[in-house]
């Protein structure tokens, strides 16, 4: 997963997880693709499959570091790991109990324009919300964005600006695989979505 920049070399980073547990950020260099040759800090060398969510909203604490959210399989508990100034992760902080209501988890970046990253989460009954962040580590109260959204995508990414407005943007495809865009408004909510693509259901994943 993407992962803004971590380790300070003014390039952004990726996390990978492996099937053993172990957590690397690697980080390949500005504009570099990545590959398993590339340096990289390990983060943990087991303990991170315990979680079925992994997403970064970008900074949430207000630090200037991006930082990493994480819901626990068995618990639902979402967790805070902040990044810092050495370009690792520190503790985790429990963040809310029982998030297992949300069907999808989604770090958006900054959506409404006050420098802090914010979070999507879809229910089961596909109403999209969206959690503001505080700047302290901590979400605001959910704002209701939209109901019945989205039913039949699998994956919601947020992407960042990829429209060059200087907005966060939101990408998702769909059970047919197809892709869709949502523009970012820059007030916290989205457009009309708009076609990409199809043909993208041979991917596992998208980030």
């Amino acid at each position: 997963m993407p992962f803004g920049d971590l380790s300070g070399d003014r390039c952004n980073d990726v996390l990978v997880r492996y099937s053993s547990g172990a957590l690397r950020l690697y980080k390949p260099g500005c504009g570099a693709p990545v590959k398993p040759s590339a340096p990289y800090t390990s983060l943990g060398t087991s303990g991170w499959s315990q979680y079925e969510v992994l997403t970064s909203p970008g900074d949430v604490s207000g630090d200037g570091r991006p930082d990493l959210l994480a819901r626990a399989t068995s618990t639902g508990t979402l967790y805070l790991y902040k990044g810092t100034s050495t370009g690792k992760l520190s503790a985790r902080v429990k963040l809310y109990d029982n998030w297992k209501t949300y069907k999808k988890i989604v770090g958006a970046g900054d959506l409404n324009g006050d420098g802090i990253g914010d979070l999507l989460v879809q229910d089961t009954a596909h109403t999209l919300y969206r959690c503001c962040g505080k700047g302290d580590g901590t979400f605001a109260a959910r704002t209701r964005l939209f109901t019945n959204w989205g039913g039949s995508y699998n994956t919601v990414v947020g992407v960042g600006d990829i429209t060059d407005d200087g907005r966060a943007d939101l990408v998702s495809r769909d059970s047919g695989g197809t892709l869709w865009r949502n523009n970012g408004d820059g007030k916290g909510s989205f457009g009309a979505r708009a076609q990409l693509g199809t043909g993208w259901q041979g991917y596992k994943s998208l980030t």
